[in-house]
């Protein structure tokens, strides 16, 4: 029993030393940060100039600006006295109940763990514009390490934004017609169908496949004039675009009209139109009236709650296949027509 009870009580002891050094640990790292931030916090008071390409300012606990460094308000299009002692609220940052909530909330969080937080704001400037801002808030802390309020960081994200919107625009476009590409065109169509689907809305697509006119030119003239016609057709076909509609390149020669809210009615009389300014244009190229006119249009609208998109696109997919094989060179409707 004796034996026991002192294996028992050494266990403890040696549980109780572990603890002992865990805490310590937390301890040591816990005031290698609080030094940290002192640091940080006296460097930038007495040096705002390391920041000059950021937006550096302070708030306290009230929300007050007591500190913003001259080049961020001259960004924003202050003097930095214009700023101090104002609400954060009334100046930099739009006052509303989720603003006032997500502050509150970080300064409750920093004063409770003493902690940064990575976050994007939205910075009002002083002529009513607003600047998408990635900015590091860290806690004030006084003598005593309490926090008395939050630093912020922040650098323009705007531009960079902006930038990567084009660069996604253009990653997402066909050079030659300026419409999608074939995966953001399928994305995009899929996209449409499923919210057509969805609110049980008129839905349709449209294609203008022109490989046998395209095979001909570049066979019997050049390629250069053969991507002149097809760019001529793609013109064509977003000048009869519907509001909120889609257009893209498919298999190099197929253009495909992706039309929102619009019923099969509507894309037979769009077909017409594109049909009869085609003609034209191929033989302003110099090519003959037989020759000019070797291009297929097919349409189909979303049926039932039982359609799909990969069914739809099929239907006209093989309709045009067959057109093409028999050499019938005209509008299809690809939801009533047999093969």
């Amino acid at each position: 029993m004796v034996k026991a009870l002192i294996v028992l009580l050494s266990v403890l002891v040696l549980a109780l030393i572990a603890l002992v050094f865990v805490l310590l640990n937390k301890i040591k790292q816990t005031n290698r940060t609080l030094r940290e931030l002192i640091k940080e916090n006296d460097g930038q008071q007495s040096n705002p100039g390391k920041t000059s390409g950021d937006i550096y300012f302070k708030i306290n606990k009230d929300f007050v600006i007591t500190f913003i460094n001259e080049n961020g308000a001259d960004m924003l299009g202050y003097e930095s006295r214009e700023l101090l002692n104002r609400s954060v609220f009334e100046t930099l940052i739009e006052d509303t109940e989720g603003n006032r909530e997500t502050l509150s909330n970080a300064l409750s969080k920093m004063c409770r763990n003493q902690s940064s937080i990575n976050t994007q704001i939205v910075l009002i400037r002083k002529d009513g514009k607003k600047q998408l801002m990635q900015c590091r808030e860290r806690p004030l802390l006084d003598e005593i390490l309490e926090c008395e309020g939050i630093s912020f960081l922040c650098k323009d994200l705007s531009e960079a934004k902006a930038w990567k919107e084009n660069l996604s625009q253009f990653e997402n476009r066909d050079i030659l017609i300026s419409g999608l590409n074939e995966d953001a065109l399928f994305e995009r169509f899929e996209h449409d169908f499923k919210l057509a689907q969805r609110y049980n809305k008129p839905f349709s697509c449209l294609i203008v496949e022109m490989k046998d006119v395209y095979d001909f030119i570049s066979r019997g003239i050049d390629f250069e004039t053969a991507d002149k016609m097809l760019k001529n057709v793609g013109d064509i076909c977003f000048a009869n675009l519907t509001p909120n509609a889609n257009i893209g390149r498919v298999d190099k020669t197929k253009i495909v009209l992706v039309l929102n809210a619009t019923a099969a009615d509507k894309a037979f009389g769009i077909a017409e139109k594109i049909s009869e300014q085609i003609l034209p244009a191929v033989r302003a190229l110099g090519i003959d009236e037989y020759n000019a006119a070797m291009f297929v249009i097919a349409y189909a609208a979303k049926k039932n709650y039982t359609d799909t998109s990969d069914a739809l696109w099929t239907r006209m997919r093989r309709h045009v296949k067959q057109a093409l094989k028999k050499k019938e060179y005209r509008i299809i409707d690809a939801d009533n027509e047999r093969i």
